[in-house]
């Protein structure tokens, strides 16, 4: 039985990342051919938000928030102490920057790596040197996992050296579609933490453009982030106010998705976005601007959804309107949720996990 470690910034978080850790850390665990635990750097919480099994144990590192150049050394050290202490085999760094630390730690003990990028090849979110970490891994891990086809390609042409397989592997999809009545409410729904990667300000733009000529629906937006007042603002700014709302963090998001009529994603950038399989999963009509990576390998154009060119706001609220006026387009896309979603089968999904755990 190989130990795995999962290696992430805090497990306890609430985003869409620790939300597939932790489902593809259960179904690895359930199988029975792997012991599963987690390292965080640090917890801002005592449990998991998401459903983490029971055998499963979580811990972190630091018990105060850690970061930059200057803690490296006594991150590697810690990490190193900790892999030892619970025999890992195999460290999976949930964030390629945790490259790093964990790379390094390879260098001294019998560990294998792999390094499970979550963003995309051309995206380098916060941390400048996550470029570094990028050609580290294509030269010292033991294999890059990147959600999309299209992700795997760019490290496949962008790595000048590349001595690890790259293996695409998306987020699983679980269906939970619902007939119920309750479908079909005047509700356009968005989910996302509230950063500048999610692109809510572009979204309200859409709004300004859409929502005064339909004063009997609403757009809500989930989730919580820095951007929170600015976002307010420009719904106040814009009139909105009483068609659009944010109830931030919330534990029933099911409920969310069963009550509205088609989903909206506005990002700038994503790896695989959860949103939109959770979308399809509750049978949603979905319109997505065509970042580079993710909603091409999502949605069926014009079968189930729309993509529209990247940031092109009049173009989006085209398309959104277009399906708040025609319920039976809404209905056919809805019919249509899961057409191309074979691949992100749980089971397909756990099957390629085991498959790479097995073989490294």
């Amino acid at each position: 039985m190989k130990n795995i470690c999962f290696f992430i910034n805090d497990i306890t978080n609430t985003g869409g990342t620790e939300r597939v850790s932790i489902m593809i850390a259960n179904m690895l665990e359930d199988t029975g051919l792997f012991r599963v635990f987690f390292l965080s750097l640090h917890e801002h919480d005592s449990d998991t938000y998401f459903h983490l099994s029971k055998t499963i144990k979580h811990a972190q590192l630091f018990e105060e928030n850690v970061h930059g150049l200057s803690s490296f050394p006594g991150i590697c050290c810690r990490l190193r102490k900790a892999l030892k202490a619970n025999r890992a085999d195999v460290i999976i760094d949930v964030d390629g920057i945790l490259d790093l630390y964990a790379l390094s730690a390879k260098l001294f003990d019998s560990i294998k790596v792999i390094s499970w990028e979550h963003f995309n090849f051309h995206q380098n979110p916060t941390v400048p040197y996550r470029k570094i970490s990028r050609r580290w891994a294509g030269i010292a891990a033991d294999a890059i996992v990147t959600l999309t086809d299209a992700d795997k390609q760019m490290y496949e042409n962008g790595l000048k050296v590349l001595r690890c397989p790259v293996v695409s592997i998306p987020n699983p999809l679980v269906c939970e579609y619902n007939k119920s009545d309750t479908r079909g409410k005047k509700i356009i729904l968005s989910a996302g933490r509230l950063t500048e990667q999610k692109g809510f300000d572009l979204l309200i733009q859409v709004a300004k453009e859409v929502l005064p000529k339909h004063p009997d629906w609403k757009w809500i937006i989930l989730g919580e982030g820095e951007d929170r007042a600015r976002l307010e603002n420009l719904i106040e700014f814009d009139g909105l106010t009483g068609q659009m709302s944010l109830p931030g963090k919330v534990s029933n998001i099911n409920d969310y998705y069963d009550e509205a009529s088609l989903y909206v994603m506005t990002s700038r950038y994503e790896g695989l976005p959860m949103v939109l399989l959770e979308a399809k999963a509750h049978g949603l009509p979905i319109v997505s601007f065509d970042c580079e990576t993710g909603p091409s390998e999502m949605i069926l154009d014009g079968v189930n959804g729309f993509l529209v060119k990247d940031f092109n706001v009049s173009a989006m609220s085209v398309k959104v309107e277009k399906l708040i006026s025609d319920s039976n387009l809404r209905k056919a896309f809805s019919e249509h949720a899961l057409d191309g979603t074979q691949k992100f089968l749980p089971e397909n999904v756990l099957h390629q996990w085991t498959e790479l755990l097995s073989s490294i």
